[in-house]
């Protein structure tokens, strides 16, 4: 495998010479939004990441909602549509008849489409393929409009094509995707364009089959290495004993042959992963094994607590369903599910358990410990004294292999799914308790504007419950106004800050495809006083808030939150919690309560093995008071628990956690003693001088900021500015 710099630079300099044989490389083509200059807001290039899919071969381009799209040459109208893009690579589209044919009396239709209605209706935009006079084909998707259309109908350049609309649904704010093909194979959109290229062709990235025993280890120390020059919350999460521990390891199974298996090396590398608990420090290449010999036993099983039962049996065995196995294949319980654990990704913090158990009881493979690939057999040895040997199946040859847990009327599962289906819902419970569900930070201001609206009604009602789970975050701004909505009084100043290991460059970066070494990422950032790293002036994550003047609940609130809560839907309950305004239900959060890594990332290729990892390089402190209710290590806690059981997740229609907190408003169970009673007298102090600054004024210097806090779905623009990404599932 060619290093990283060398294959851009051959991909580059091939690019160029076949453009100047054609002629092609004459003039850059027009930038397609209209008033910007050439690479102005691209959002992601090829080889970047949106979430876990490999961007290869399109630009993802932003501008404001509405703003022209203009053609970049001249060409002829090959195709156009409206649809949807339902993966990088899939696509539904659709021509109803229209009479003008333009994409907005298309939309109108195909927005009203059952076809159409597995994205929010502001993903089925247009999409447009203009042939160009060398043969090359342009698409552009994401547009809206009145331009009527036609096959063949003559552009030029410079003529509007449409207005911005939305192309792909991991994408939160207004863009348009586009690429360019010939002769049927995909080729580079961005030197066209007059820019650097990071395009690869397919043809020239091959994963290897395996690597010598010199070749793993030297990815394995780029990975090390790279983790300790820029991943900022490294020893508090491990400690240097820890890592020192975790490294051994993974070098004598890399040492345990001359050449290693490329599969054998992913999971040592998952493995190194998994040791270092972070939501947003993701191993990015898709799992090699994934799909191909994979098998199946008769039984499988779930843990709930420290109790670990078979929840779905094959035919011919039911006679062991619902029963406690005790250990496996000769392993006792206990010391099982700690093996288990370690193959947990995706999470904040070394105490967190909120998601482990979730993984626990919905992933047979985790609880397997992922040892699914070839045939096996397992020996379960139940809590009656008896046993069962299970002679694994090829999983071509099984029957149904997953349980009830996903089946219609369960409403764990019936929640999760509409939870990317619509970002808010509203409801009255009952004549004193309204209900707000939240599945998004991430709105515009015309939705806010709406759930402002939809809002007030609710106000009234002495009780309201917030529900934040299932929410993968967003926009910090948009929490941040949000908060206004909900809190009482001035918030509390807490010991904020943001943390890098040094200003740059960063010698790992050699191998990273959306930094270059070179580059002083942090040119703001100052040694701590500490001497452990050094502070940035990004926006802090609790700037000084106040209480909307115009739109302000006073009643009680009862948050709902689980471990789907992620990022800005953790940071949401935690400043209201924070400030004493409002009890938490439900489970501790996925995210981190003291502080995330995040806001900007490399996405760094090894080189040897082409394996891609996204090391977060901002540590972003909400709060440095370790308490009895924020202890460290741990995500957001809930103030009323409700434990994760097999009823809620294999068969329950009711919403037990909802449930739960109605029976708390029934009862009168509300906030207890102040947890915090330091940051309350000083509340009390600055609460004169807060007012005297102006309320108003304030409130706008909040919202008209302008970074991001993504999260789980999070669109995650461009790699690395300002966001929180999506936690690997």
């Amino acid at each position: 495998m060619k290093k990283k710099r060398q294959t851009r630079l051959l991909s580059l300099s091939a690019a160029l010479c076949l453009l100047a044989a054609s002629g092609e490389a004459q003039a850059p083509l027009l930038w397609p939004i209209q008033g910007h200059r050439s690479g102005e807001n691209i959002l992601f290039r090829p080889q970047e990441y949106i979430n876990e899919e490999l961007n290869s071969s399109n630009l993802f381009i932003g501008a404001p909602e509405g703003t022209a799209v203009v053609a970049p040459a001249d060409g002829t109208v090959d195709f156009f549509s409206v649809g949807y893009a339902s993966s990088l690579t899939r696509s539904t589209s659709m021509r109803p008849e229209t009479d003008p044919p333009t994409f907005d009396a298309m939309l109108a239709d195909a927005r009203h489409s059952k076809e159409m209605l597995s994205v929010p209706a502001r993903y089925v935009t247009g999409s447009l393929t203009l042939r160009l006079a060398d043969g090359r084909k342009l698409s552009i998707s994401g547009l809206e409009g009145d331009v009527p259309y036609k096959t063949g109908m003559k552009i030029s350049r410079g003529d509007v094509l449409g207005s911005v609309g939305y192309a792909y649904k991991a994408i939160k704010e207004p863009h348009i995707r586009l690429s360019f093909s010939k002769a049927s194979s995909i080729i580079d959109p961005m030197t066209p364009f007059g820019l650097k290229t990071s395009f690869i062709p397919p043809q020239e990235f091959k994963l290897p089959e395996k690597l010598s025993r010199t070749e793993a280890e030297e990815d394995y120390t780029l990975l090390i290495d790279a983790l300790k020059e820029a991943y900022p919350s490294l020893y508090d999460i491990v400690t240097p004993e820890e890592l020192a521990a975790t490294d051994s390891a993974a070098r004598a199974r890399i040492a345990e042959t001359q050449d290693i298996g490329y599969a054998d090396f992913y999971d040592v590398v998952k493995a190194t992963l998994a040791r270092i608990p972070d939501s947003h420090l993701n191993l990015l290449t898709r799992n090699p094994r994934s799909g191909s010999d994979v098998h199946v036993p008769h039984l499988l099983i779930a843990a709930f607590g420290d109790s670990i039962r078979v929840v779905h049996a094959q035919p011919g065995y039911e006679q062991h369903l619902g029963k406690r196995v005790v250990a496996i294949d000769g392993i006792g319980d206990t010391a099982y599910l700690a093996r288990t654990d370690r193959l947990v990704t995706g999470y904040d913090g070394s105490g967190n358990r909120s998601y482990i158990n979730y993984i626990r009881a919905v992933s047979w493979n985790i609880m397997y410990e992922m040892r699914i690939f070839g045939p096996r057999t397992t020996r379960l040895t139940f809590a009656d004294g008896t046993e069962v040997t299970d002679e694994w199946v090829p999983a071509s040859k099984a029957g149904k292999v997953t349980p009830s847990m996903n089946k219609k009327g369960v409403d764990y599962f019936e929640r999760l799914v509409d939870s990317g289906k619509r970002p808010y819902r509203f409801g009255v419970l009952n004549d004193s308790t309204g209900f707000f569900g939240l599945t998004t930070f991430d709105l515009n201001e015309i939705q806010l504007e709406q759930l402002a609206d939809s809002l007030r009604p609710l106000f009234k009602k002495p009780h309201l419950i917030i529900d934040v789970r299932d929410n993968l975050g967003g926009d910090v701004q948009v929490m941040h106004k949000l908060l206004t909505w909900f809190l009482n009084a001035p918030s509390r100043k807490t010991a904020s800050y943001n943390q890098v290991t040094r200003p740059g460059p960063f010698r790992s970066f050699v191998h990273s495809i959306n930094y270059d070494s070179s580059m002083v990422l942090f040119p703001d950032a100052r040694p701590m006083d500490t001497g452990t790293g050094y502070l940035t002036d990004e926006t802090a994550l609790d700037p000084l808030l106040f209480p909307d003047t115009t739109l302000n609940y006073t009643g009680r609130l009862y948050i709902l939150t689980d471990e789907h809560s992620v990022s800005a839907a953790t940071l949401f309950p935690a400043t209201l919690v924070r400030n004493h305004r409002a009890v938490t239900v439900g489970r501790e959060t996925r995210s981190g309560y003291h502080f995330m890594t995040a806001m900007k990332f490399a996405q760094l290729r090894l080189p040897r093995s082409g394996i891609m990892v996204r090391i977060p390089l901002t540590k972003t402190v909400f709060d440095t008071l370790v308490t009895a209710r924020t202890p460290r290590g741990r995500g957001l806690l809930p103030d009323y628990e409700v434990p994760l059981t097999y009823e809620e997740i294999f068969t329950s229609a009711k919403d037990l956690v909802l449930d739960h907190a109605l029976q708390l408003i029934a009862d009168g169970r509300y906030l207890g003693p102040d947890p915090f009673p330091e940051a309350e007298t000083e509340k009390k102090r600055n609460w004169p001088l807060c007012a005297s600054l102006g309320i108003p004024a304030v409130l706008l210097a909040v919202f008209v900021l302008r970074k991001r806090l993504p999260g789980r779905r999070k669109s995650q623009a461009r790699s690395g500015d300002n966001r929180f990404h999506k936690p690997e599932p």
